[in-house]
């Protein structure tokens, strides 16, 4: 197979790179101050009302020629260094327990607890991304530049997002900024977190009631929980307007890393054992990404090995690419909404996101931090703000040309008519065991304008498929049974709904009421990913 001539020249590059480094070692650590003589609980130091002046990243401070090859990023934000408070675990929140490590391999995270159980957790502001490669490597040259990439992150950037979240009405963390002393009350910890700069927040888990930008939610829950709630019963559902705001502002502020275990989802029981979720957005680490400023990032973007890591611009680039990692929950959630939804929240997003929000939001970096890198994020911010409704209608156009729509594991009916060739209306009901009509679930009318494909999955549970129409549709119509005793009935007036209907399902237990235009496609091993609950979750990224 030929290679082009960008990943020709990135493996060179690479090469040459990785033997200028060979039988070096290099050692990495997200602390940014050494262990000092260990002290006893005995001697711990008052750290209240204490701060500490340091920089977060000292090490991306490189020469002349490694920034002209790797980029400048926001290696200057790294390099500098700010006032931070002392983090005493004695006083802050009521007292604070360690409890366990978490996070990813990237991110040192130590999660505590206070004394009314609120759980709280303490993420490095550095990363360690060489801890996804496999052992040997780890301090290796080719690691030591893995890790350099950090410098394309602003460390600081997650503590500008809360005001501008609470502006537009959404839900969100409160990052504080904090650095963790070798304090002795650490325990088993003290080794991992201590001399470490972090970002304090609550652990978006549990009883938050008492909490205003977790909207004072009973129960809040992991992605896997509710999606699976989801899938399982069809009573309960995502707020999909609410989850719309929050991704028109992933998109506003160039998060690239939107996949499901970035989100947490407050829990609202409307009825007995009948819930509506929603989002709560987290781990904020890859806002206004500054990448593709050098010769290496620019061969290595051109690759295209990692197209969702999209540098921070004026201009929305590739809403596809962008939105790579967040498309699966995206593809869930907001099939429901029209195009006039996602106008009228667009519209509402960019309102109340004024010129006043976005430049009282980054007051809350360190002073010098601000100073140094807040005047032209703002800039761009403002131009993405005001292309906001152009971008909406573009990620709207890409995610309704295929459509997907999910039952549950439960019982339900679909029915699909066909109005005209250019016109294909989709209803969804939740059905008694007898087949009743109990409940309508969903209900939307298809433009072949905007959409060429429906594709429906029944999942498990006994699920019926009534399609008619009387003009063949130009929208092609998919429909995955799944498990269960599922039963199809086409009703096609003088069969002119023609070869745009495909039903998929086990050749058991079920019912074909169909004519010879009809393709039906029986699989007696169909995949996992398309029968019932449990294995559409293998399509996320779930903890």
């Amino acid at each position: 197979m030929a290679l082009n001539q960008p990943y020709c020249t990135c493996l060179l590059v690479l090469a040459l790179l990785c033997l200028a480094g060979c039988g070096k070692r290099f050692s990495h650590s997200v602390q940014q101050v050494p262990e000092p003589t260990p002290l006893t609980k005995a001697t711990v130091p008052d750290y209240s009302d204490s701060t500490i002046t340091l920089a977060a990243g000292a090490h991306y401070d490189r020469s002349r020629l490694h920034r002209f090859l790797y980029g400048e990023h926001y290696r200057k934000a790294w390099a500098t260094p700010v006032n931070v408070e002392v983090l005493d675990i004695g006083t802050a929140k009521g007292g604070l327990t360690p409890l366990q490590m978490g996070g990813s391999r990237q991110t040192v995270n130590l999660r505590l607890q206070n004394p009314e159980g609120v759980e709280y957790v303490l993420r490095s502001v550095d990363k360690e991304p060489a801890g996804t490669l496999p052992e040997k490597w780890q301090n290796s040259y080719f690691a030591n530049i893995i890790r350099d990439a950090t410098s394309a992150t602003h460390p600081y950037a997650a503590l500008t997002l809360p005001p501008m979240a609470k502006a537009i009405g959404i839900h969100h963390l409160e990052p504080e900024l904090v650095y963790i002393p070798h304090d002795p009350r650490l325990g088993e910890y003290l080794s991992e977190v201590g001399g470490m700069v972090a970002l304090m927040e609550r652990r978006p888990t549990g009883d938050q009631s008492d909490y205003a930008p977790m909207g004072k939610a009973r129960k809040v829950k992991s992605s896997r929980s509710a999606i699976e709630e989801r899938l399982t019963d069809n009573d309960s559902f995502f707020d999909a307007r609410l989850y719309l705001r929050a991704r028109l502002f992933d998109m506003l502020i160039g998060d690239w890393s939107r996949h499901e275990d970035n989100w947490r989802w407050a829990e609202r029981e409307y009825a007995e054992n009948a819930y509506v979720y929603e989002a709560i957005p987290r781990d904020r680490d890859n806002v206004f990404f500054k990448l593709n400023d050098a010769i290496i990032p620019w061969v290595f973007m051109r690759v295209g090995l990692k197209p969702h890591f999209q540098t921070f611009r004026s201009k929305f680039k590739n809403l596809e690419k962008l939105n790579r990692s967040g498309r699966e929950l995206d593809e869930l959630i907001l099939t429901k909404l029209k195009w006039q939804d996602w106008q009228e929240i667009a519209d509402s997003v960019q309102q109340a996101l004024t010129d006043e929000v976005i430049e009282g939001a980054f007051k809350a970096m360190p002073d010098t931090i601000a100073t140094l890198t807040a005047a032209p994020i703002i800039k761009k911010l403002k131009a993405r703000r005001d292309q906001l409704d152009e971008a909406a209608q573009r990620y709207y156009q890409i995610i309704s040309k295929k459509v997907q729509l999910v039952g549950s594991d439960k019982h339900e009916l679909f029915e699909v008519e066909v109005l005209s060739p250019q016109e294909v209306r989709v209803k969804i009901f939740k059905t008694k065991k007898d087949g009743s009509k109990e409940q309508q679930l969903y209900a939307r009318t298809f433009r072949a304008a905007e959409t060429s494909e429906i594709a429906l999955y029944g999942l498990d549970g006994d699920d019926r498929f009534l399609i008619g129409g009387s003009t063949k549709p130009r929208i092609k119509i998919r429909v995955w049974g799944g498990a269960g005793e599922d039963r199809y009935k086409v009703e096609a007036n003088e069969r002119k709904l023609g070869k745009r209907v495909r039903i998929y399902d086990t050749p058991y237990r079920n019912t074909y009421e169909t004519d010879k235009y009809t393709t039906v496609k029986t699989e007696g091993n169909p995949y996992a990913r398309d029968f019932d609950a449990a294995g559409w979750l293998l399509r996320y990224y779930l903890d």
